[in-house]
């Protein structure tokens, strides 16, 4: 048998690959769905608001929380929007943590705060390299 003729980055399958890319456009289309939501109820609130004050509480509830939505999706884009442009830095990191996981918060602080961390992974293993070096054989 040949060999395979297509090789991913650090030997990941095609599910672990595209992973990201997939749910950065599932989150997209969902942010994309929940704005025009937030836009028909807001177009109903100004209609309504001078007609029914009681309705007008109970709309401003249903916007706050599509609102908090769009939010919470927005982060979400943003998280695997970065997980997807800086993966390789990230998995870098992920070897170099103790248990093996990103930093949490990490993938909301963007790009810089990667580059920060990995600078600071970097150096306490550079200042480790002291403690994993192999005992001196007496003889």
């Amino acid at each position: 048998q040949s060999e395979h003729p297509y090789f991913l980055p650090d030997q990941l399958d095609v599910f672990s690959w595209s992973i990201p890319f997939l749910a950065e456009k599932v989150i997209s289309l969902m942010a994309n769905i929940l704005k025009q939501t937030a836009d028909d109820v807001d177009e109903d609130d100004a209609s309504t608001a001078v007609s029914e004050v009681a309705s007008a509480k109970d709309k401003m509830v249903k916007f706050g929380k599509i609102k908090t939505k769009i939010k919470t999706f927005a982060r979400m884009q943003k998280m695997f929007s970065t997980l997807k442009n800086e993966s390789e830095m990230l998995l870098k990191i992920k070897g170099m943590s103790p248990d093996g996981k990103i930093p949490r918060g990490l993938l909301l602080e963007g790009r810089p705060a990667i580059k920060d961390s990995f600078k600071e992974f970097s150096r306490a293993a550079e200042l480790d390299k002291v403690n994993e070096r192999l005992p001196i054989k007496k003889k």
